[in-house]
């Protein structure tokens, strides 16, 4: 049997861009693309609600609708979906590009105080402008202050929007507005919500039009706040589609990604490995969606035993390559994402010893945990600006515990106190953990909020847990569990 070269698959997962769009604004490429069985509904334009943790794919998958060589990607993926009918428009994507309207374009037409009466006709503009630049993309976009003028009338916008929906209908296209990013709406607890409450009814009332379409892509605790008042919001909740990877799915990217970065004549390692666990990559050209690597858990775990041999330890008793990785990148709501998944592996590439037989090691794959982490923490920051001051104080701390023993620690260093006034700076301000009015044990409120991002969870008898994802960066203890460092070679 021929060697396989290890050297070069490590060199290549080493070099993988584990994190292509942290800050959303980075359109996917072609090459990057993925296609899940289950990810389809995520793309039908008939699903206007998208749920995702932060790294799940939401903007990836934004991005990759309103780019139109990359729909035309997903759209072979999903033939189904009839992708190539759509014309999509961005509508809020947090940040400047594309025609999509601005936070700033947002606080310029509805002004504090006013969302109850300009929120609704704001985000009907936006959906107006985009049918019109969808009609006529040669001339020039109205700005959003025009269209609300114009259309002011309710009947004026009534009439038009079914014209358009008529001249969509003939012409066999789908128009598709999309809103990503929709946490960046306003720094304001009460006014994000009744901004997203108007954005709610404005898509609702969509469902009366034949070809115009929105879709949101949101997270889930914003889905499920409590103070969104919108009277058709559970039947849009109950409609959504969450956005989740399975273990399978998640190595059966990892496998493709390894495919594209090491396909052809400079490929003398991976080619190899595949046809050892009988996945040969001459099968990819027959049909890619059905490569065995890509959804075979048996032949996955074959593979990871290949690249890094069967177990975490000497024996099973530390667990083994392939299930290892999964079950401790997973967030308190059992979730891992993609993000998370693929800079494991380059942290474990870079760290792994040289060696002939194996293409990364088990101390390389913890280590992988440990730069993940640390990238899982500061990618959450982006979102939650106050969570790695929550984080600082639980240094040193041993979880599974009780409140108590958290609390001790944010009420010695005024935790919850920094938080709330550095919400309110003016330059760089930020959407606090909870509503800073609200009433009751504000540590509890703080806990409350870390358990809605999958941060913290309960267990039976009422401790608190966090998982390894977070733990690990934020150097808190426990038993039998990776440090946040590597044990000294002695």
């Amino acid at each position: 049997m021929t060697e396989i070269d290890y050297t070069v698959i490590r060199t290549a997962l080493a070099a993988f861009p584990s994190d292509h769009d942290a800050s959303g604004s980075q359109r996917p490429t072609v090459e990057e693309i993925f296609t899940p069985k289950q990810h389809a509904n995520a793309l039908d334009p008939n699903t206007p609600v998208v749920v995702g943790a932060r790294g799940a794919g939401k903007s990836f998958w934004a991005g990759v609708l309103e780019e139109p060589a990359t729909r035309k990607v997903a759209a072979l993926a999903y033939p189904h979906l009839h992708l190539e009918r759509l014309i999509v428009k961005p509508g809020y994507t947090g940040f400047d590009s594309d025609g999509a309207v601005t936070a700033r374009t947002i606080e310029a037409r509805v002004p504090l105080g006013q969302e109850e009466v300009k929120a609704a006709e704001f985000w009907s503009a936006v959906i107006m402008r985009a049918a019109h630049s969808a009609l006529q993309p040669d001339e020039n976009v109205a700005t959003v202050r025009d269209v609300m003028d114009k259309y002011a009338d309710p009947e004026d916008f009534s009439d038009e929007i079914k014209n358009i929906d008529k001249q969509l209908a003939q012409a066999d296209q789908i128009l598709l507005v999309t809103f990503d990013a929709l946490d960046t709406l306003s720094r304001d607890w009460k006014r994000s919500g009744q901004l997203l409450d108007a954005l709610f009814e404005v898509i609702w009332s969509l469902r009366a039009r034949r070809c115009i379409r929105a879709k949101l892509f949101i997270r889930p605790e914003q889905l499920g706040d409590d103070s969104l008042r919108f009277v058709e919001l559970p039947k849009l909740r109950s409609g959504r589609i969450e956005l989740t990877w399975s273990q399978t799915e998640l190595y059966g990217l990892l496998f493709w990604r390894l495919y594209g970065a090491l396909n052809g004549e400079l490929d003398i390692g991976f080619a190899k490995l595949a046809n050892q666990v009988g996945a040969p990559l001459s099968m990819i050209d027959e049909e890619p969606r059905h490569w065995p690597l890509i959804s075979d858990a048996k032949l996955q775990k074959s593979a990871m035993t290949l690249l890094a041999g069967p177990y975490m330890g000497s024996t099973s008793k530390r667990g083994g390559t392939y299930d290892w990785p999964y079950k401790h990148l997973a967030d308190a709501r059992d979730n891992v994402t993609p993000r998370s998944f693929i800079r494991l592996f380059v942290g474990a590439a870079q760290s792994s010893e040289q060696s002939t037989h194996q293409a990364i090691s088990a101390e390389g794959i913890r280590e992988g945990l440990r730069q993940a982490s640390k990238v899982r923490v500061e990618q959450l920051a982006i979102e939650y600006q106050w969570i790695k001051r929550a984080l600082l104080p639980l240094a040193g701390l041993i979880v599974p515990c009780h409140l108590d023993a958290i609390r001790q620690r944010w009420d010695e260093s005024k935790t919850v106190n920094t938080i709330l006034q550095a919400a309110k700076d003016l330059d760089v301000g930020f959407l606090p953990p909870f509503p800073p009015r609200s009433k009751g044990d504000h540590n509890q409120l703080l806990a409350d909020a870390m358990e809605r991002i999958g941060v913290f969870s309960y267990r039976a008898d009422n401790r608190i847990d966090i998982p390894d994802l977070f733990r690990v960066a934020a150097q808190m203890l426990k038993k039998g569990g990776i440090s946040n460092k590597n044990k000294k070679k002695g």
